[in-house]
């Protein structure tokens, strides 16, 4: 699934249509949608930075390509991510100073390149 059908369905579970999500941003449907068609690359900031407000996401993490919701209390009962089990973790992460995540986060982004490594 590419990161603008994530983001459809999102804004469908947050508000029942993309039309209504719109309507409730003050972003054109028109434009949401060439951002489904075009990508989230070529999208306006402004455009960007309102929707990921809307949906409580990162516009860091949706920049990379990746949907990380920012309060975890706001997601859906028991879920993150589109929907997946939250893991007990992540209450621990969601406690920390912010120096601390961006320190968590360094050290995953390790652990991920050495995953080609260990094969």
């Amino acid at each position: 699934m590419t990161i603008e059908e994530q983001l459809r369905d999102l804004m469908i579970k947050k508000s029942g249509s993309v039309n209504k999500f719109s309507q409730e941003i003050g972003v054109p449907q028109s434009t949401i949608f060439s951002i489904f068609q075009r990508g989230v690359g070529k999208a306006n900031i402004n455009s960007i930075i309102a929707i990921c407000k809307a949906l409580n996401i990162s516009t860091d993490e949706l920049a990379e390509g990746r949907i990380t919701p920012l309060n975890i209390e706001l997601m859906p009962e028991g879920s993150y991510r589109g929907g997946e089990q939250k893991p007990d973790i992540w209450l621990d992460y969601e406690s920390l100073p912010e120096n601390d995540k961006k320190q968590v986060a360094s050290y995953i982004k390790f652990l991920k390149s050495k995953e080609g490594d260990n094969e």
